[in-house]
């Protein structure tokens, strides 16, 4: 069990835009409408993009804070400079995609696309 998430790049976003070597990639799970703090949290380097791995209880910040407690949660990857889990100026993050679990399919964020 648990939560799989494909993360990767706009091509025209990263043709445009020089990004950091050593910024982080933040692949984050939460409770929709609720408090910011993640239920699962992943941390990768920039370079490792695209990634594709899996969110489960393992990754969370709070041993009181289960992913499989939550019938849904909110999705997000997020570009940090500063390599702060923390969401800072100059941050790119992915449209946030809600999900209903247990999901069989992959959840697939892009980062640097614009909103439709």
């Amino acid at each position: 069990p648990g939560l799989r998430v494909k993360v990767s790049l706009d091509p025209d976003f990263a043709a445009r835009v020089r990004l950091r070597g050593d910024a982080t990639v933040f692949v984050i799970a939460r409770p929709p409408d609720g408090p910011p703090m993640p239920v699962a949290v992943e941390r990768h380097a920039l370079q490792e993009l695209p990634l594709d791995l899996v969110l489960d209880d393992g990754d969370s910040p709070m041993p009181t804070a289960k992913l499989s407690a939550l019938q849904e949660v909110e999705v997000i990857a997020r570009i940090s400079a500063s390599g702060s889990a923390k969401r800072g100026e100059g941050d790119i993050e992915s449209v946030p995609v809600r999900v209903r679990l247990p999901a069989t399919d992959a959840v697939e964020l892009v980062l640097g696309r614009s909103t439709p």
